[in-house]
């Protein structure tokens, strides 16, 4: 009779910003890449980090895309898409990650919800509301995806610190 061994512990590590970057893949709708010109094109993987810096309280704080945490996403009904691929740091991978798998929804299909966002002209509103007194990014996030069996419930949610949404009524009453 042979052995098996498991391991309860098991967990992959690397670093978060690395010195490269990867070339991922974004799927983009037709009809928006035939409005840009081939600069804007070019720059959309430089459009990213300031976008997730933008808008990300905002997503953080604003009710789940995806309302199903057993489903994930993806653009659809939005015609014929392209593959483009970009050349993303790590870390900005991972930060867009953490909040996609939150919502719900993919990376491609968050990359082209921040890009909407920008677009219909949100930013500017947030820029004078959210964004004012804190910083750009979070020090730590934590993306738990809670499956209980016996109650057979499934729960995606993401805590993050500092906490603008609550830091700031917590030094407003002190």
């Amino acid at each position: 009779m042979g052995t098996l061994f498991l391991n309860a512990e098991s967990k992959i590590q690397s670093t978060l910003v690395s010195s490269k970057m990867e070339v991922e893949t974004i799927l983009f709708p037709e009809f928006f890449l035939n409005r840009l010109t081939e600069k804007e094109r070019k720059n959309l993987s430089k459009r990213i980090l300031p976008l997730l810096r933008r808008y990300q309280k905002l997503l953080l704080g604003k009710r789940r895309i995806n309302h199903k945490a057993g489903k994930t996403l993806y653009q659809k009904n939005q015609g014929k898409l392209i593959r483009i691929n970009m050349r993303i740091d790590t870390g900005v991978w991972a930060v867009l990650g953490v909040i996609s798998a939150a919502h719900g929804v993919s990376r491609c299909f968050m990359v082209n919800y921040l890009l909407w966002l920008d677009d219909l002209g949100v930013g500017d509103f947030i820029d004078k509301t959210l964004n004012v007194g804190f910083p750009t990014f979070q020090n730590n996030y934590r993306y738990i995806w809670h499956l209980d069996l016996l109650k057979n419930r499934m729960i995606r949610s993401i805590e993050f610190d500092p906490n603008p949404l609550w830091t700031f009524y917590d030094d407003f009453y002190t």
